[in-house]
């Protein structure tokens, strides 16, 4: 439909004027304003809250990070095509390229390279404009089991290179997968408006004068400082006891079911170094879960509540979903309120295995496509809406 020029304008200077606020706001006000720039210009491409297929081929489990005007994702290893972990890119968050490019072209010792079974990467910006990848992968002399390492890259599309040793190898436990990074954002200092307006090119500096403003490229996971975080799956349904008809192929209906628990581990401002102790923030609730809780995916919202995006039930049958908990503190206690998708929602079929942006509104997912046997699960998109511990799209 034909758009006058001065429509356009009209429509641009609506999406990018955020409003007059006081001249010092508070730290979830400048958290939304900053999440609603990022969700500005691809707000006037998405005519849907959830959309998709937006990449057709495989591209299971992905995650997303934006930086600058460039969205990226990153997907499971496909079999077959030689790329360990596959990668596309965006300008608007509805037409996605599939690069030729793997991200991690070289895997640690560790890693079985003839399992085929590097899972659900997750690529984050470090406060120094590095960026760390997390991935899962079958380890070596134990398929069966995967383990979680991290690779760093100067680029966000790599190539990333890996360190020597897993971060996360609870095998006795059933190994670990699916790994996400979360950084608690804060607010250092007092944040004013430049001129009483918060709009792109105007942008907000921190008062102390440091030019870190919310624009920034080196701010796409949330602003700089606060604690990181690591959440990963104990794989526990790799040591169960099989599956009742009907119930798909994860291995952890047959009583007695072994706990997946999602964990939270804290790191320091590098990624990588542990600090102190994981803490389980979620748990399978036996059969109704299909024995799995897994895919974690943690944000916070501009009220502050933190919410875990997680798939429950196995991933080869109707019972997946895209589901949610939500909490007041990051470690908990995780109370849940989904689910977002399931088997038909939008026609959908066992949607999962979902990562939401830090600005806790654009979310990238799977689904089975065309057919219903989890051999094709393309991605799709959505954007998201948090009012307390509710989530809709």
């Amino acid at each position: 439909m034909y758009k006058s020029p001065a429509t356009l304008t009209f429509l641009l200077s609506s999406l990018f004027t955020l409003g007059t606020p006081s001249p010092v706001d508070t730290a979830a006000n400048v958290h939304q304003k900053r999440a609603e720039y990022v969700r500005g210009i691809s707000s006037l491409e998405v005519k849907r809250s959830e959309n998709g297929p937006v990449i057709t081929q495989n591209f299971p489990d992905p995650s997303i990070i934006k930086v600058g005007s460039t969205w990226w994702a990153f997907a499971t290893e496909s079999a077959g095509t030689g790329i360990n972990i596959p990668m596309a890119s965006s300008t608007d968050f509805k037409t996605w390229i599939v690069t030729s490019q793997d991200a991690l072209p070289n895997t640690p010792p560790w890693v079985n390279m003839t399992a085929q079974a590097l899972w659900a990467p997750d690529a984050n910006q470090l406060d120094d404009g590095t960026f760390v990848l997390y991935f899962s992968a079958a380890v070596n002399n134990n398929s069966a089991h995967h383990c979680v390492g991290a690779a760093t890259s100067k680029n966000v599309n790599g190539p990333y290179v890996p360190q020597s040793d897993p971060l996360f190898c609870p095998i006795q436990q059933g190994g670990a997968i699916d790994p996400a990074g979360f950084k608690d954002w804060q607010v250092k200092g007092n944040w004013t408006a430049v001129n009483g307006n918060w709009n792109s090119k105007r942008a907000a500096k921190y008062s102390n004068n440091n030019n870190n403003s919310w624009t920034n490229a080196s701010w796409s996971q949330g602003g700089m400082g606060g604690q990181r975080y690591i959440t990963y799956k104990v794989d526990g349904n790799s040591l169960g006891n099989g599956d009742l008809a009907g119930y798909g192929n994860c291995g952890n209906t047959v009583s007695p079911i072994v706990p997946t628990p999602i964990v939270l581990q804290a790191v320091a401002a590098d990624g990588v170094t542990i600090q102190g102790s994981a803490v389980t923030i979620l748990n399978n609730n036996g059969l109704s879960d299909n024995g799995v809780v897994e895919a974690p995916s943690l944000v916070k919202s501009a009220g502050g509540e933190y919410v875990l995006f997680f798939s429950n039930g196995c991933y080869d049958t109707a019972n997946y979903t895209v589901n949610y908990a939500t909490a007041s503190s990051v470690s908990g206690p995780y109370t849940r309120n989904g689910p977002l998708f399931q088997t038909g929602t939008d026609g959908l079929y066992a949607p999962g295995g979902a990562d939401v942006l830090w600005d806790a509104q654009h979310m990238v997912f799977h689904a089975d496509y065309p057919d219903h046997n989890a051999t094709n699960r393309p991605m799709y998109t959505a954007i998201i809406n948090i009012q307390g511990n509710t989530v809709t799209a």
